[in-house]
């Protein structure tokens, strides 16, 4: 399988262990991609002139010679697997830390959960993705059939809170008319208290959490609204790569408790889930049309002015701009050293 991340293409394959490998998707030779190529056992060879690879990226066979030519060796990134995705070091291999991976998508691999995954093509820049999940007002305008109505926007509390490398959007809307598929699935026939809300971890991974229960169900201590659901609700996992300044892959979850779900509604809910992210998408995308028209943007959006739920964008550009500048320096001191 072959990806792409920024201006590196990188192959991964399973070795016979069924450990994940990531190489540079290059044979050094004639840079045909490796992907092309064939798996021997743990071995790959490129599709052109039969160079073979093993998972550190160093030639084990040239084809004609007895011993391979030292040029011949690809890079080997470091990888990570956990709950079901796959996390790839792009940097200096020396600074990989698994532990800078944030373990927010636990529930990808829960057997009790039932998740609705996919990965779309998205012709915009990532920022405005992360600038959509992190102002969830847009869910009346945009998913006015499913998950949002008026009141999302309208009548939510708001809280921001910004950390050195997140940001948390909490919203909070108290006796309000359920959304059409909290109403179906929730089975609600009353009001209800729902909440939203958004973990952001630097530099592009998303998690929501969404809960609801019925007013004359209050409970009389509050609920911890970042993990707890209630009576019915869902998480949403989103992690962005930018393939180049206007083109992402956004790698999706939407992820519910089974017993939330009856059976029969599954192939339903998933339709659902799919056609939100569509709706997404779209807005990215005509958002790109328009910013690529504007060279004077810099491949963003220029706004004249903010709204409440702005504060969390705001936050988030901030530490994303801040660590680009200290990965910056950290180059350019490696280099001059």
């Amino acid at each position: 399988m072959s990806r792409v991340a920024g201006p590196i293409q990188i192959v991964f394959y399973r070795t016979e262990s069924g450990s994940v490998t990531a190489l540079q998707d290059s044979c050094p030779h004639r840079n045909l991609p490796l992907s092309k190529g064939k798996l021997l056992g743990d071995i790959l060879q490129c599709g052109y002139h039969g160079l073979e690879f093993n998972s550190s990226g160093t030639c084990t066979k040239a084809p004609g010679l007895e011993y391979p030519p030292s040029w011949a060796k690809v890079r080997s990134y470091p990888v990570v697997e956990r709950n079901n995705w796959i996390y790839v070091w792009m940097g200096d291999t020396e600074l990989a830390d698994e532990s800078l991976i944030p373990n927010v998508y636990g529930n990808m691999s829960n057997p009790d959960w039932y998740c609705v995954t996919g990965d779309i093509h998205v012709n915009g820049g990532y920022r405005l993705i992360i600038d959509n999940l992190l102002d969830l007002s847009h869910l009346a305008y945009v998913h006015g059939t499913t998950t949002g109505n008026p009141e999302v926007a309208e009548l939510a509390d708001l809280q921001t809170d910004a950390m050195d490398e997140g940001v948390r959007v909490t919203r909070m809307m108290k006796d309000v008319v359920p959304a059409p598929a909290y109403k179906y699935y929730g089975n609600y026939s009353e009001n209800i208290d729902r909440w939203q809300v958004t973990d952001y971890y630097a530099p592009s991974y998303i998690l929501i959490n969404n809960g609801s229960y019925a007013v004359s169900d209050r409970p009389a201590e509050p609920v911890d609204t970042a993990t707890e659901r209630c009576h019915w609700g869902f998480q949403v996992y989103h992690a962005i790569t930018p393939v180049t300044e206007d083109q992402t892959i956004d790698h999706w979850c939407v992820a519910l408790e089974s017993h939330m779900l009856k059976p029969e509604d599954r192939e339903l809910w998933m339709s659902q889930m799919v056609n939100v992210l569509r709706e997404d998408h779209e807005v990215y995308e005509a958002q790109q049309e328009w910013i690529q028209t504007r060279p004077e943007n810099n491949n963003d959006v220029r706004t004249k002015g903010a709204l409440p739920g702005d504060r969390a964008l705001i936050a988030a550009r901030q530490i994303q701009r801040r660590l680009h500048n200290l990965e910056t320096k950290a180059v350019a001191a490696k280099m001059g050293s």
